[in-house]
Protein backbone atom coordinates (compact mmCIF):
# COMPACT_ATOMS: atom_id res chain seq x y z
CA UNK A 1 0.00 0.00 0.00
CA UNK A 2 2.85 2.50 0.59
CA UNK A 3 3.67 2.40 -3.13
CA UNK A 4 0.09 3.31 -4.00
CA UNK A 5 0.08 6.21 -1.57
CA UNK A 6 3.44 7.41 -2.85
CA UNK A 7 2.30 7.20 -6.46
CA UNK A 8 -0.93 8.99 -5.62
CA UNK A 9 0.99 11.80 -3.91
CA UNK A 10 3.31 12.09 -6.92
CA UNK A 11 0.27 12.35 -9.18
CA UNK A 12 -1.24 15.11 -7.02
CA UNK A 13 2.04 17.03 -7.13
CA UNK A 14 2.29 16.63 -10.91
CA UNK A 15 -1.26 17.86 -11.34
CA UNK A 16 -0.58 20.86 -9.13
CA UNK A 17 2.58 21.70 -11.07
CA UNK A 18 0.74 21.39 -14.39
CA UNK A 19 -2.05 23.67 -13.23
CA UNK A 20 0.46 26.27 -12.05
CA UNK A 21 2.33 26.09 -15.36
CA UNK A 22 -0.94 26.55 -17.25
CA UNK A 23 -1.83 29.51 -15.04
CA UNK A 24 1.52 31.16 -15.79
CA UNK A 25 1.14 30.56 -19.54
CA UNK A 26 -2.34 32.05 -19.50
CA UNK A 27 -1.22 35.06 -17.46
CA UNK A 28 1.55 35.69 -19.97
CA UNK A 29 -0.90 35.50 -22.88
CA UNK A 30 -3.36 37.78 -21.08
CA UNK A 31 -0.56 40.28 -20.41
CA UNK A 32 0.48 40.33 -24.07
CA UNK A 33 -3.15 40.84 -25.08
CA UNK A 34 -3.58 43.55 -22.46
CA UNK A 35 -0.53 45.38 -23.78
CA UNK A 36 -1.92 45.24 -27.31
CA UNK A 37 -5.27 46.54 -26.11
CA UNK A 38 -3.64 49.45 -24.30
CA UNK A 39 -1.61 50.30 -27.40
CA UNK A 40 -4.79 50.29 -29.47
CA UNK A 41 -6.57 52.44 -26.90
CA UNK A 42 -3.67 54.92 -27.10
CA UNK A 43 -4.55 55.26 -30.79
CA UNK A 44 -8.04 56.34 -29.74
CA UNK A 45 -9.97 53.12 -30.24
CA UNK A 46 -12.73 52.87 -27.62
CA UNK A 47 -12.71 49.94 -25.23
CA UNK A 48 -16.20 48.91 -26.34
CA UNK A 49 -15.10 48.65 -29.96
CA UNK A 50 -12.14 46.48 -29.01
CA UNK A 51 -14.43 44.28 -26.92
CA UNK A 52 -16.81 43.80 -29.84
CA UNK A 53 -14.00 42.99 -32.28
CA UNK A 54 -12.58 40.22 -30.07
CA UNK A 55 -15.94 38.95 -28.85
CA UNK A 56 -15.46 39.87 -25.20
CA UNK A 57 -17.17 42.19 -22.75
CA UNK A 58 -15.71 45.54 -21.76
CA UNK A 59 -15.05 44.05 -18.31
CA UNK A 60 -13.02 41.22 -19.84
CA UNK A 61 -11.04 43.74 -21.89
CA UNK A 62 -10.38 45.73 -18.71
CA UNK A 63 -9.13 42.55 -17.02
CA UNK A 64 -6.68 41.92 -19.86
CA UNK A 65 -5.34 45.43 -19.39
CA UNK A 66 -5.04 44.76 -15.65
CA UNK A 67 -3.16 41.52 -16.38
CA UNK A 68 -0.59 43.52 -18.31
CA UNK A 69 -0.19 46.04 -15.50
CA UNK A 70 0.04 43.24 -12.93
CA UNK A 71 2.68 41.51 -15.07
CA UNK A 72 4.81 44.65 -15.13
CA UNK A 73 4.57 45.01 -11.35
CA UNK A 74 5.43 41.37 -10.75
CA UNK A 75 8.36 41.41 -13.19
CA UNK A 76 9.98 44.73 -12.25
CA UNK A 77 8.72 46.47 -15.38
CA UNK A 78 9.94 43.77 -17.77
CA UNK A 79 7.65 43.42 -20.77
CA UNK A 80 6.10 40.06 -21.56
CA UNK A 81 7.72 38.66 -24.67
Amino acid sequence: MPEVLEAFEARKQAESAALEAARQIRWHADAVLGRSILQERDKGTPQGEIARKIGRTREQVRRYQDSYRDWLKAHDGKEPE
